[in-house]
């Protein structure tokens, strides 16, 4: 899937299950540091391919994180090899892809900090209805995860990674995202940690 042939990513719809499945491993992350990370790369027009996953190396380990659709999400761990062949949905040469290593500037002065939270983030989209012209919500949708990472200074703001859904693609940014007071955060605390 998503042009890595071995890659199957395990999708949650809810902040629920995604803590549920994920909430003890992600702790464990805490007091550690993101090593480097990879985005998929477009060669042939030399930008990033934000449908690809974005992968993280923390303690070790790859961390694979992948939006889809509006309220999907998926983390998986080591379940893939950077070296496998890239091919999106059979397009070969006329879509070459790598692995780019830090492929988005603006995040890789947050390389190597101590991650000192991770919470869940959830959206509740407000839509309106065709008929009525009346604004609803559509409920709490899980859309991503943040990192926050130790301060370079009390003003430091940028001192985030987060991966989210950005309308059926990934997003990454390095700042804490607000939308309109649609945003929830779930916070990751898992049972012995030191850092909590």
């Amino acid at each position: 899937m998503l042009g890595i042939s071995t890659y199957k990513p395990k999708f949650h719809t809810t902040a629920e299950s995604f803590k549920s499945e994920f909430e003890q491993t992600l702790s464990e992350l805490i007091g550690k540091r993101i090593e480097r990370f990879w985005v998929m790369w477009d060669t042939k027009e030399n930008e990033w391919l934000t449908d690809g996953p974005i992968i993280l190396k923390i303690d070790g380990k790859r961390f694979e994180f992948t939006a889809y659709q509006l309220d999907e999400f998926s983390l998986t761990i080591n379940s893939f090899e950077l070296t496998d062949e890239l091919n999106w949905y059979g397009m070969g040469s006329e879509m070459p892809l790598i692995w780019k290593e830090n492929g988005n500037s603006e995040l890789i002065k947050n390389l190597n900090k101590v991650i000192i939270g991770i919470n869940i983030l959830t959206y509740n989209f407000l839509s309106e209805s065709v008929e009525t012209g009346e604004k609803y919500e559509t409920g709490d949708m899980l859309t991503g995860i943040e990192f926050i990472l130790e301060k370079e200074s009390e003003s430091d703001n940028e001192n985030f990674f987060t991966i989210f859904n950005n309308l059926d693609q990934n997003g990454i940014e390095k700042t804490e995202i607000n939308r309109e007071n649609q945003i929830k955060r779930i916070k990751i605390t898992g049972y012995n940690n030191v850092y909590n």
